[in-house]
């Protein structure tokens, strides 16, 4: 490539990424907390604050017995322990004082990315530079990508932001023999955030572009492609394995089925470009999304001004972008449940991709040099069937209006622009035929904001501040659990508790925290929900007897501490009204919540909680991997004892046999006679341990190799980009 493409390419890029940037500050005038919204409040910064706190302190976060069912990072996948990018995130998280101000300034620089990524993957396809940028902005103001995943969702924002970065440098490798270190890295990074989803779309890509390759005649490109997936597909096993192999004790549930749960349909998706448009997706808000989560791009329609009949001459040039949009649609229109993949519509930002890149490429290589009346009457046809849609889901006649009436006048403006022979010579110039678009998207971008001002997911109006989360429960000793639904209560109930992963802000050793899996029996025994919190019932279950042991629960869950909250509507086995069972003491009591503490605190967290009759049993060390046991006396042969663990599959024992788990969902051993005097060794390693290592260590190797390989051989051979003869805009 030549210095003056490149630095040209540059500057597009900069200029691509400072519209963005705008773009990404238009909600935050409405809504300043428009980037921390449900699940980054709950799950995912606290992961980030636990990891960079464990990192600090020289551990690394692979298994937690105190955190219980979202303790077994490894199996939860999405805590990224093999990704460096999200370690240094967690750094960086742990030593922030204003936690809103960190997730925006996180996301806003993956919507960064995001724009970067799809202006090269549209220029690495020949798109002229004003499209490629066109393309790039407007990917990161569609519907789902800014409701949804930037306002919660970030470890699909995260994927979804690498995906398009991944895909330049695959089709550089493969097909203009670049280095592959950026496909390999960007690919790496991508895989090990763990979001499953995001993986699934990295493999439809590689599908895409061997499709490419084999329709361009490409051996080289296919072979290429191929040893670079199987670098890929042994990283993701290393993430997914541990998972896999774990799910038998999940809550995470099998085969196919519809209930219409966060599922598109044709009809929503025929308004993609109306930005108003509210669509029949069921969701937790009900039969129509409150917020135009299907919306791509509102000069869609421009897609008329394609000559078509050149474009077949040329398609296999781009065929992977074909293969990729047919195979995202069709998996954002599957069934509600598709094995452990579930909510469809999160593909939508796929589908937009694709739909995107293809308009920009289509557009700056095949527009017709002048508009024709037929093509003026079907772009009108496209605008008043896609209004009308768009007005009976939601028959809100304002609404129709006001953006009807927006993106009408930007089709004509743009139109206008780009066929009008009073715009000429330099007010036709590449840089304005990029800046007239993408202002009008910006300017529809601020007119949904101010109609919609938020995601349609909860806000539940936790701390700003990392020193906000520091204050509840002061008194906590030992292992704590959380009994009710805070989020019932209103804002005010966080100087009094939290709930989900913001417990890892706070110095009490909380059990019930936020985690996708769950571990099943445990869940069901004690009504925790995935975010952790649980219904009033739960109150009274921990000081049940557990009929096999004679032990009170809390006991065997090694609780000292029981933070109770009111129930809006209260009912017999609502505990909040109870005083606290023999052994305890309330510490503290408010409208809507009460604690108590156990008298003699026995902070046992992880240890032997009940034995056997005749078994004396004492430990000698402890950490959340591994238990020693002295077996002191067994007055009758062999013996039993239960640990305060959860029995997650990859626990092995020396000296004893695991029994079956105590309520489903306990640790049991089987001590044998003549054990007195010796140690038991309990040790948890996540299962398929051996095969995680060796796959991230081939896939490490592999890396380097062939990519030092690469840069010692090209100093033989001249350097190629493929995009050092991309063509300048079409002109009519």
């Amino acid at each position: 490539m030549s210095h003056v493409p490149m630095r040209r390419d540059l500057a597009w890029i900069a200029a691509t990424v400072g519209a963005t940037l705008i773009g990404s500050l238009v909600p935050l005038v409405t809504n300043n907390r428009f980037y921390y919204y449900d699940d980054t409040q709950a799950g995912a910064f606290g992961i980030w604050f636990e990891i960079g706190t464990k990192i600090s302190s020289g551990e690394w976060p692979l298994f937690s017995d105190s955190a219980w069912g979202a303790g077994n990072y490894a199996a939860e996948g999405q805590w990224g322990i093999w990704n460096p990018l999200i370690l240094l995130i967690g750094l960086i998280a742990s030593k922030s004082a204003n936690i809103v101000v960190f997730s925006t300034i996180l996301k806003i620089s993956f919507l960064c990315v995001m724009a970067a990524g799809t202006f090269l993957v549209a220029r690495s396809y020949k798109a002229s530079p004003e499209w490629a940028a066109i393309a790039g902005v407007a990917v990161t103001l569609t519907g789902f990508t800014v409701y949804m995943d930037a306002a919660s969702w970030v470890t699909g924002l995260m994927v979804f932001s690498l995906l398009p970065l991944a895909w330049f440098g695959l089709h550089r490798m493969a097909f203009a023999r670049a280095n592959p270190i950026l496909a390999l890295a960007t690919s790496y990074v991508l895989i090990t955030i763990g979001y499953v989803h995001g993986t699934l779309m990295l493999a439809i890509l590689f599908l895409g572009l061997l499709t490419e390759a084999w329709v361009r005649a490409s051996r080289r490109a296919a072979l290429r492609l191929l040893l670079t997936g199987l670098v890929c597909g042994t990283v993701a096993l290393a993430v997914y394995l541990p998972g896999v192999l774990t799910a038998p004790v999940t809550a995470r549930t099998g085969g196919i089925v519809n209930s219409g749960f966060l599922t598109p349909d044709l009809t929503g998706l025929a308004t993609a470009w109306v930005p108003g448009s509210l669509p029949q997706v069921t969701g937790w808000w009900g039969g129509f999304a409150p917020v135009p989560l299907l919306y791509v791009a509102w000069f869609l329609p421009a897609l008329v001004l394609v000559d078509y009949g050149r474009a077949r001459g040329g398609i296999k040039d781009f065929a992977a972008i074909g293969v990729f949009g047919l195979l995202s649609l069709g998996l954002t229109l599957a069934p509600s449940d598709l094995g452990p993949l579930r909510f469809p519509v999160r593909l939508m930002p796929y589908v937009s991709l694709a739909v995107l890149i293809a308009t920009a490429v289509l557009v700056s290589r095949y527009r017709v040099a002048a508009l024709s009346r037929a093509r003026l009457a079907i772009t009108a046809a496209i605008v008043v069937s896609g209004l009308y849609l768009a007005w009976t889901q939601f028959p809100s006649f304002r609404l129709a209006a006001s953006f009807g009436l927006l993106s009408v006048a930007g089709i004509a403006v743009l139109y206008f622009f780009l066929y009008s022979g009073r715009v000429r010579g330099r007010f036709r110039t590449p840089a304005l035929t990029a800046a007239v678009p993408i202002l009008i998207s910006l300017v529809i971008a601020g007119g949904q904001h101010a109609a919609f001002k938020g995601s349609p997911l909860p806000d539940y109006r936790m701390p700003d501040a990392s020193a906000g989360y520091t204050q509840q429960l002061p008194g906590a000793k030992g292992g704590t659990f959380v009994v009710g639904d805070p989020t019932i209560l209103g804002a005010g109930i966080w100087d009094e508790t939290l709930a989900s992963n913001a417990w890892y802000l706070n110095a009490a050793e909380v059990q019930n925290l936020y985690s996708p899996i769950m571990f099943a029996e445990y869940a069901e025994d004690l009504c925790i929900s995935s975010h952790g919190w649980t219904c009033a019932a739960a109150g009274r279950k921990l000081f049940e007897t557990d009929e096999t042991t004679g032990a009170v629960l809390a006991d065997l869950l090694s609780l000292d501490t029981v933070q109770i909250l009111r129930d809006p509507q209260p009912q017999a086995n609502d505990a909040f009204r109870d005083t606290p069972p023999a052994g305890w003491h309330e510490t503290t009591r408010s409208e809507n919540s009460v604690v108590w503490v156990r008298n003699m605190p026995r902070l046992n967290t992880g240890q032997v909680v009940w034995a056997s009759a005749g078994a004396d049993l004492r430990v000698v060390s402890e950490s959340s991997q591994e238990v020693v046991i002295r077996v002191n006396r067994l007055d009758h042969g062999a013996g039993n004892a239960v640990l305060s663990r959860l029995a997650w599959p990859g626990y092995t024992a020396e000296g004893a046999s695991l029994a079956a788990p105590l309520r489903g969902y306990l640790v049991g051993l089987d001590i044998p006679a003549g054990s007195e005097g010796k140690d038991i060794v309990l040790r948890f390693s996540p299962p398929g341990w051996p095969v995680v290592i060796g796959s991230i260590i081939f896939a490490v190797v592999v890396t380097v190799a062939w990519s030092v390989a690469e840069a010692l051989a090209v100093r033989r051979r001249p350097r190629k980009w493929s995009g050092a003869t991309l063509p300048a805009a079409i002109s009519p």
